[in-house]
């Protein structure tokens, strides 16, 4: 994306000093809205290339939600409260160019807005910039953001540990591991894990050579990387079927820094922003939360002894020769197109969940930008319209609302029937999502007026694969309840094998986005008298408790909810 500009240094100076001159940093950087004491200001200006006016341009005064799109002469109207004391900057931004903006003078006029368009030079010798870097003017939003998974997708220890075939006391040859299986094939990980070094051949892509290597800037995925990307393509070739069309480029003098994001009002002279409406759609995330895994010649599998034909369909794989490992965004996607246009669920996305705002994160922001770079370029914002960028998931604050648990029991003559219903209420999702050693448990339990176990003598049972050994210590093999969870084995009927041994799905019972499950048990009871109790519990595991134990890690249960009868 080659940038028209002869200086930047220059350039970046004198729209400085004007806009100090303007009041410019005033104005967004401390200006909170205005409490109704302003006038009402009706601007109008137009939005023009070099090549002429530019049409359905996004036009809003910097920071409002209201925003206008320009007509064919790039002409717009804003309505605005305009305070006497407040100079207003009016901004304009879209899809493939760069954003711009000019101060309004106090009648409301306003000089033509240029934009520049964005020319497609990606450089593939581009060196990402580090997040400490990015962490300077944006101080909240990489702190939430260091706090992360996402962070440190190459680093995390489970991740090396499946990588190398070692342990949490980094012993060797202790469980699976990618790379004890196939010793002469680096894989593909670092296309998801490490992705800014991930098209950089010749160079490594091994996990620990990626973390040792000078051109590797973050130990995970950096700001720089997401927002180089301009789109989403179809690439069969990668994990997810899709690949990330990046723009890599740095102007050729200052320290400007070129960047797409949400905002189509963001004119700071650092950076170099540009309007892209893909950060706010779910399928930006579908270039990793996906994953196919393909057979090798000639082998299949029957889907349809594991999904219906609708399910199957909406993972978009080509055939049976294509293994369904990771299928997060598809799961969101099938949801989304099953509702009706007036259901309050449609539209929402992935970052409407994942990127929001909690309780405990009061106050909330109101800007993107902190310290000195807020006293200068700051837009003061709605906090709805800031993604706190925390990657929420897998976390007790989000399986908390997650799932819902209800119990009923009926006592007929010496039998105890219990009914246990879950729906899947918040997840847009299936629930578990995400990688296959994860699992939901329930886990009943039932008993007389005296607190003894009753025999179970109809319903399912915990699998081996939930634990052997003490109760006390999680170890549920055998005990009255099910299991939620996309369940991979091989040739020889070997369960919860890793993706790259893997032959078909054995079952995924996991639940549906919205969806309920219900589960009857029947208990033997010894006084038709007796008042017994029945209690369910769903618990979150976030690995299966055999991969637990041999890789030593430290996996906790988190307790989603429970329910007594």
């Amino acid at each position: 994306m080659k940038r028209i500009v002869a200086n930047p240094i220059i350039v970046m100076v004198v729209v400085t000093a004007v806009l100090l001159a303007s009041g410019y940093f005033l104005q967004t950087g401390t200006a909170r809205p205005s409490a109704g004491n302003g006038q009402a200001t009706t601007i109008r200006g137009r939005v023009v290339s070099t090549y002429g006016p530019v049409e359905n341009a996004r036009v809003r005064i910097a920071g409002d939600e209201k925003y206008a799109l320009t007509d064919r002469q790039g002409r717009y109207e804003l309505a605005a409260a305009h305070p006497p004391e407040q100079p207003l900057m009016v901004t304009a931004g879209k899809e493939g160019w760069f954003n711009n903006g000019q101060v309004a003078d106090r009648s409301g006029g306003v000089l033509n807005i240029l934009l520049n368009p964005i020319y497609l030079n990606d450089q593939h010798d581009y060196r990402f910039i580090s997040p400490v870097t990015c962490s300077r003017c944006h101080v909240n939003l990489t702190r939430y953001y260091d706090q992360s998974k996402m962070a440190h997708t190459t680093s995390n220890p489970k991740v090396l540990d499946m990588y190398y075939g070692t342990d949490a006391l980094l012993r060797k040859g202790m469980g699976p591991g990618y790379r004890l299986d196939n010793p002469r094939s680096q894989g593909n990980c670092t296309i998801c894990h490490a992705p800014s070094v991930a098209g950089s051949i010749p160079w490594s892509q091994d996990l620990n050579d990626v973390l040792r290597s000078p051109r590797t800037e973050w130990d995970g995925i950096s700001c720089d990387y997401c927002h180089k990307v301009r789109k989403v393509i179809r690439d069969k070739t990668k994990p997810s079927g899709r690949a990330a069309v990046l723009e890599r480029q740095s102007p050729i003098r200052g320290n400007s820094i070129m960047v797409f994001g949400p905002y189509d009002d963001v004119t700071a002279p650092p950076m170099a922003a540009s309007y892209n409406p893909l950060f706010d759609k779910g399928q930006f995330c579908s270039l990793c939360h996906s994953h196919a895994q393909k057979l090798a010649s000639g082998k299949t599998w029957e889907s349809s002894k594991v999904y219906t034909a609708a399910e199957w369909e909406g993972f978009g794989l080509d055939g049976n020769n294509y293994l369904p490992i990771q299928t997060t965004y598809q799961e969101w996607k099938q949801w989304q197109d099953q509702l009706p246009a007036n259901d309050s669920n449609k539209g929402k996305k992935c970052q409407d969940c994942h990127l929001s705002w909690r309780k405990e994160m009061l106050p909330y922001d109101n800007y993107v930008v902190d310290g000195n770079a807020r006293n200068m370029w700051g837009t003061y914002r709605s906090p709805k319209n800031i993604r706190p960028h925390h990657f929420d998931g897998g976390t007790e604050t989000q399986l908390k609302t997650a799932l819902a648990l209800e119990i009923s029991g009926e006592t007929a003559e010496k039998t105890l029937t219990v009914q246990v219903y879950i729906t899947n209420t918040n997840g847009g999702h299936w629930v578990p999502t995400g990688e296959t050693i994860r699992s939901v448990l329930l886990l009943l339990k039932a008993t007389d007026s005296d607190g003894k176990p009753l025999r179970m003598i109809k319903g399912s049972r915990l699998p081996d694969w939930a634990g052997k050994g003490e109760l006390a210590q999680g170890n549920y093999a055998g005990l009255p309840g099910a299991v939620f969870a996309r369940v991979l084995g091989d040739e020889e009927g070997n369960l919860n094998v890793p993706f790259w041994k893997a032959t078909r799905v054995v079952s995924d019972t996991r639940i549906r986005a919205k969806k309920s499950v219900e589960l009857k048990f029947e208990f033997a009871v010894e006084d038709p008298e007796d008042e017994p109790t029945a209690e369910a519990s769903l618990i979150y595991r976030p690995v299966i408790r055999p991969l637990a134990t041999v890789k030593n890690w430290d996996a906790k249960d988190i307790l989603i909810t429970s329910s007594v009868w």
